[in-house]
């Protein structure tokens, strides 16, 4: 097991994605902080990572909240004694909404949750990974950070904004042991890409297969990787 005593903290755990890495890195050996917002959905992720041997603790978090997230941070530090890896995930979107329908609390509301959510949960836990001189921290950006759809700004901003904001990350946090890279899917077969097509698509990606890229980001990358990001689409 790659993760074996490592302790991870994944925002969005309780559903999709966030899900998915939570199952893997405990199947792998890590202690996993499974974090959301809906305690019946963490609850859940945690007694399936129990029933296979794992360890896991739900945290309610709403990464929007600076307190939250430090609260959260704290938390994980207390049980666990550190933060190997942070897996930033939690995410909303607006989708076929032109500029002019786009409203200031859609727009808000996206940035607050993709965007400002990174920096904060970012904020509250480097200072421990600086502390203990190691850390992986992963961004779940999107293809919309690379080729965005027309009708979409909102959420095309905000994960334009954290693949720079994972480059200059990169940047400060190298000389004290910290890697920070992403991961850029295009459409995940979610429950929150069914809500805008509820038919699917053949050509969709698992929830598994970023959980994939995201355990060799925390377990198999080079070194030397650092402010990258696997795009996980057609170019």
């Amino acid at each position: 097991m790659v993760l074996e005593g490592k302790v991870a903290l994944v925002t969005g755990a309780g559903r999709g994605i966030g899900r998915a890495i939570a199952l893997t890195f405990a199947q792998e050996g890590a202690k996993v902080a499974v974090t959301g917002r809906n305690p019946a959905r963490l609850a859940q992720v945690v007694e399936e990572i129990s029933a296979g041997g794992g360890v896991a603790e739900a945290l309610v978090l709403d990464v929007t909240r600076e307190a939250d997230a430090a609260r959260v941070a704290e938390e994980v530090v207390g049980k666990w004694g550190g933060i190997d890896i942070l897996v930033n995930n939690a995410g909303v979107i607006t989708y076929d909404t032109p500029v002019w329908e786009t409203t200031m609390e859609q727009w808000d509301e996206v940035m607050n949750t993709n965007l400002r959510g990174v920096h904060l949960v970012c904020r509250a836990v480097t200072p421990y990974m600086v502390r203990d001189r190691r850390g992986v921290i992963i961004n779940i950006g999107s293809s919309s950070g690379r080729q965005p759809d027309g009708d979409n700004g909102a959420y095309a901003a905000s994960k334009w904004g954290v693949v720079g904001y994972t480059a200059s990350l990169a940047q400060s946090l190298r000389a004290h042991g910290i890697s920070v890279n992403g991961i850029n899917p295009d459409w995940v077969d979610t429950d929150m890409a069914r809500a805008y097509h509820p038919e699917g698509d053949p050509s969709w990606i698992t929830g598994e297969e970023v959980a994939q890229a995201a355990l060799y980001l925390a377990a198999h990358a080079p070194q030397l990787m650092n402010g990258q990001f696997i795009d996980m689409f057609e170019a």
